[in-house]
């Protein structure tokens, strides 16, 4: 019994995790079917931060490339901008954890023709978790955080199994980022083919938003 149940939590978590300038470095830098990552580095060493934006669908892969341009370009401080409709919860968490590890802060926002000043932008599905991993975490007033039901693009051999477990990796998570898991309630509450929109004042109650000043 102990080793069937092992194996289907293993096919589970497997489901889930499928759920040009100087002044830029990029890792797939065009259309959004994948994360594109775009780093704009400061324009005087030492007075502000990167900016990185992530613009698209997270993946299992998403983690690694990030952490190899911030390897690359040796980037110690960075704003990180998050434009995306979803996509894997786990590359999404996994993604957050690395900007937790960094020290980074986040926002939602998406790149601009003036590289330096981000347009707004949503955060949608997976996309709040790998927003949670800033150390600071802002919410402009024209963009918006949404969450609503997980769900696989391939149907799983045990639903209630799999949000079990879904709950049970995002329950820990949240708990490590310093989000309240009041979350998952928002999550449940609306299905996968629908969106449940955060006003700024959930977002605060739940710790996901814990800055409220936008650094100019």
């Amino acid at each position: 019994m102990f080793k069937k149940a092992f194996n289907t939590s293993i096919a589970l978590l497997a489901l889930l995790a499928a759920v040009g300038s100087p002044a830029l470095a990029a890792v797939n830098p065009t259309g959004n079917a994948t994360l594109a990552i775009t780093a704009v580095a400061p324009r005087e060493t030492g007075a502000e931060p990167w900016m990185i934006y992530l613009d698209g669908m997270f993946d299992a892969a998403d983690t690694a490339r990030l952490a190899g341009l911030i390897t690359q370009e040796r980037i110690t401080r960075a704003d990180v901008y998050f434009n995306s409709p979803g996509g894997s919860l786990l590359a999404a968490m996994s993604v957050g954890r690395l900007l937790r590890e960094r020290g980074f802060d986040t926002y939602v926002g998406r790149r601009s023709d003036e590289l330096r000043q981000p347009s707004a932008a949503v955060c949608y599905s997976a996309c709040p978790f790998g927003f949670a991993g800033g150390v600071r975490r802002f919410l402009e007033t024209q963009s918006v955080l949404g969450l609503h039901a997980a769900a696989n693009s391939v149907p799983v051999p045990d639903e209630v199994a799999f949000q079990q477990l879904v709950e049970a990796q995002a329950t820990q998570y949240l708990g490590e980022m310093g989000v309240s898991a009041a979350l998952l309630g928002f999550m449940r509450s609306v299905p996968h083919d629908g969106i449940r929109l955060l006003t700024r004042d959930e977002a605060v109650e739940l710790r996901l938003v814990n800055a409220v000043a936008v650094r100019e």
